[in-house]
């Protein structure tokens, strides 16, 4: 039997955790409760899961859609944009079976790829790659989530690259529909039509943009600041995100725009696996701690205090003035920051 191999590729960055992850996950189930009322994609789609944050890896194998369950997504440091499409080039390679002469293979595969950010990597060669080697046979659907998605680069990538504004729980219903729509069709069109391409649903204007044209992809530097800590109970990690405030707000609190401040809009507890999917790369990249509004407690244990920087650079919380750092295991006694000035803390990629 002729198999339609589909290749979720998401982002799981920890700029995506909180709600991105979370509609993610439940738009997952969505379209595999969906797809799985059409006969045509029951008897052809096999899906496959891969995920990326500094590292990427196959979470499912490709398997048949009544065999495939959404599993848990993690979150790691990262967005190795690059690593993610060298592996899904290499699982195509390795899975999606070649027509010969004596058999006729699956079907064209196709690629959803999901991210929300920029690159942290140089994803430059993989994306030459993909365009000398993959674009003839297999599909590329690109989606950028959010105002902060690198859509130059997805347009530099294919010809199907969209914006997802997901502004409310809404869009992003919309655009699973879309989505289960566009793998319905396609399930149908591979069984009835030889046509060349991917048969896509009609875009809903109203969330989804196609960009058509390269120099319409705009991106944004600097828009988020990401923390990782650990729980000196749990040592567990937990990430601190902070967005970067619109220069028309910072205008109208008279603050320079050229200072670039950043406000707290969300904490997120993580478990262990955030290190397996996460760049162990060295970054050196800080910023003062004066750029940044709110602090938080810890996720994990309730502490009030989730901002507490020891001298080997690492974040952790605090429940008392003594504690032991759980990423160096060395004591020391906190107190509260003095002076004007603040204080250089270790960025984490995003």
């Amino acid at each position: 039997m002729r198999r339609l191999p589909i290749f979720l590729v998401l982002d799981v960055s920890e700029s995506m955790a909180g709600d991105n992850l979370r509609q993610v996950g439940q738009g997952l189930e969505k379209l595999v409760g969906a797809l799985r009322q059409d006969p045509h994609a029951l008897e052809t789609v096999y899906l496959s899961l891969i995920v990326f944050g500094g590292k990427a890896k196959v979470l499912t194998p490709l398997v048949e859609l009544m065999s495939f369950y959404p599993p848990r997504l993690p979150v790691g440091a990262g967005t190795s944009l690059g690593s993610a499409l060298n592996l899904v080039m290499d699982e195509i390679d390795r899975v999606v079976t070649k027509t010969t002469a004596e058999v006729k293979g699956d079907w064209k595969p196709i690629v959803y790829l999901f991210t929300d950010g920029k690159p942290t990597d140089d994803a430059k060669g993989s994306i030459a790659r993909w365009k000398a080697n993959y674009t003839n046979k297999a599909e590329m659907v690109a989606i950028g989530i959010g105002d902060f998605a690198a859509m130059q680069t997805l347009g530099e990538l294919t010809a199907n690259a969209f914006h997802l504004k997901n502004d409310s729980e809404e869009d992003f219903a919309k655009f699973v529909k879309w989505m289960t729509m566009s793998v319905s069709s396609q399930s149908k069109s591979v069984e009835t039509s030889n046509a060349p391409g991917i048969s896509l649903a009609k875009v809903d204007e109203t969330i989804l943009t196609k960009i058509d044209d390269i120099a319409q992809a705009v991106t944004l530097d600097e828009d988020f600041v990401i923390l990782t800590g650990k729980c000196v109970k749990t040592k567990l990690p937990y990430v601190m995100r902070y967005t970067r405030l619109p220069n028309e707000v910072l205008a109208a609190a008279m603050v320079s725009v050229k200072n670039q401040i950043y406000r707290l809009d969300g904490v997120f507890p993580l478990e262990a696996d955030y290190f397996d999917l996460s760049d162990d790369r060295a970054i050196a990249q800080t910023i003062n701690s004066d750029a940044l509004m709110g602090a938080s407690g810890c996720p994990h244990c309730g502490a009030q205090i989730g901002f507490a920087l020891c001298s080997c650079g690492g974040i952790h919380c605090l429940t008392q003035d003594e504690a032991t750092c759980p990423w160096c295991n060395s004591t020391a006694t906190y107190s509260a920051g003095s002076g004007a000035a603040g204080f250089d803390v270790n960025r984490s990629r995003g």
